[in-house]
């Protein structure tokens, strides 16, 4: 089998885990006693799945719950003009905030990998993983969602700007003549 894209702590407790099972086994232990080690790793991993996977949630709430507000923002009224995003640090958090969602996901794989290597099968994995990248595929759309919004706010925003701004020259340009 080729070595699997995961880090070195990961290698290191595939390693750690793998010498405990055959210390265990080599002592004389039957073998479902001796993969209680593997059998706790799984339990404390879906754990933490179900703790990212609130998180995440609550995170793609938040983008929800936002795009309406940027949407309303480029209605007509005074509020047309505000919320622009000129040096495009709102867009570049979303995108930090999706790229770590990616790199969540692609760890959330190797995870699932190393079971694999260590011979363990977990239906209560397997759905954790795939609920996970459920939630981590959707967030992701809903922050791209609100970044679209947000070009859209601005380049609507920066369209009406330019416009007042050819309004007031004209209206100068006007005014001087008269």
């Amino acid at each position: 089998m080729r070595p699997l894209p995961i880090g070195d702590s990961t290698r290191r407790l595939i390693a750690a885990v793998k010498k405990l099972e055959n210390t265990l086994n080599t002592v004389g232990l039957p073998r479902f006693v001796a993969r209680l080690p593997v059998c706790w790793l799984c339990w404390h991993y879906c754990r933490t799945l179900d703790q990212k996977i609130v998180r995440i949630r609550r995170i793609a709430g938040k983008f929800e719950q936002w795009l309406p507000t940027i949407r309303d923002f480029g209605k007509e009224g005074p509020a047309q003009l505000e919320l622009i995003d000129v040096d495009h640090s709102m867009r570049d958090d979303i995108e930090v905030t999706k790229k770590t969602m990616w790199e969540l996901r692609g760890y959330c794989i190797d995870v699932g990998r190393m079971f694999e290597q260590l011979g363990y099968q977990s239906l209560r994995l397997k759905r954790r993983q795939a609920t996970f990248l459920q939630v981590l595929e959707t967030s992701c759309v809903s922050a791209s969602t609100m970044q679209e919004a947000l070009v859209a706010h601005d380049s609507a925003v920066l369209a009406l700007l330019r416009a007042q701004q050819t309004h007031e020259r004209e209206r100068a340009a006007a005014g001087s003549t008269s």
